[in-house]
């Protein structure tokens, strides 16, 4: 993982786009350009999802943690999905073009892949899958293999799989129902492949998703030997590293006597897959 930013950017956004791409799942764009000269694959944003006059009307007070999906430097947007789940998402539904939203971000730690990486499996579930899609598209730039591999409930949940096989990446999808592609979870999947191919040097693992996938997929790295880095989701107050809502344990050589816990917001969200002690991760 890299280091986080010295300094995040607090703006106010123009909602430029804000659509529904699958069952309970939205594709929110801001403009928001000093925030997106910045950002980096892996890092998120702070977003507030009401303005404060919706405050007093039982609107959410604190900020929600959304990891960015794309960025286009360019047009100085700021994509990300959601997936409406409680109160914050169901008032980021309601945003309009036009709408201003505050942002503060780009925030914590990046995915990275040093020169000695050739092939590079992305694993996802559920809303961990946009984050994938970002990194996907700076390691095809760098001419690394890509390969995804999506996991979801059931084919109605599926995101950003046109958007990884438009990069040319190949992808395989897995539902837990088996309403589209392997029937199973994605970590099965990604084990029926190392079966069949065992993993080469210069291979390596990006791993987002629901806690026990990621731990599931870290143990597979693990019994592979192939190096693992995981994007850790925790609920967060502050997202500066103050209230220590948003900590994990650490284990070996990345853990001190004075440093054993580490916060998501920002020692992560981007951990090496080997440090996490997963007992205390998620929970």
């Amino acid at each position: 993982m890299a280091d986080a930013p010295a300094r995040p950017l607090q703006r106010r956004a123009r909602v430029a786009a804000n659509r529904r791409i699958a069952r309970d799942h939205y594709l929110l764009t801001l403009a928001c350009p000093d925030v997106a000269r910045a950002a980096q694959p892996g890092q998120f944003i702070h977003l507030q999802c009401a303005a404060p006059s919706a405050w007093r009307g039982g609107g959410p007070l604190l900020r929600r943690p959304f990891s960015l999906y794309d960025v286009d430097r360019r047009r100085g947007a700021c994509d990300l999905i959601y997936k409406v789940v409680g109160l914050g998402t169901e008032t980021l539904r309601e945003a309009v073009v036009g709408d201003t939203l505050d942002v503060l971000g780009p925030l914590g730690t990046t995915f990275t892949a040093d020169d000695t990486v050739t092939r590079a499996l992305l694993v996802g579930g559920g809303v961990g899958i946009p984050p994938l899609y970002y990194w996907a598209k700076a390691l095809v730039g760098r001419g690394i293999a890509v390969e995804a591999y999506l996991g979801v409930q059931t084919k109605d949940y599926l995101i950003c799989e046109k958007a990884f096989r438009a990069l040319g990446v190949p992808t395989r999808v897995a539902t837990d129902d088996g309403s589209k592609g392997f029937k199973g979870f994605v970590t099965a999947l990604v084990e029926a492949s190392f079966r069949r191919q065992a993993p080469e040097p210069g291979t390596t693992l990006s791993i987002c998703g629901p806690t026990p996938m990621m731990q599931h997929a870290a143990a597979l790295a693990a019994r592979w030997h192939v190096p693992a880095q995981v994007s850790l989701e925790e609920r967060m107050g502050c997202a500066l590293g103050v209230c220590m809502g948003c900590i994990v344990e650490i284990a070996g050589p990345h853990a001190t006597a004075h440093k054993r816990f580490q916060r998501v917001c920002t020692e992560g969200p981007v951990f090496p897959a080997e440090s996490v002690i997963w007992r205390i991760a998620g929970h």
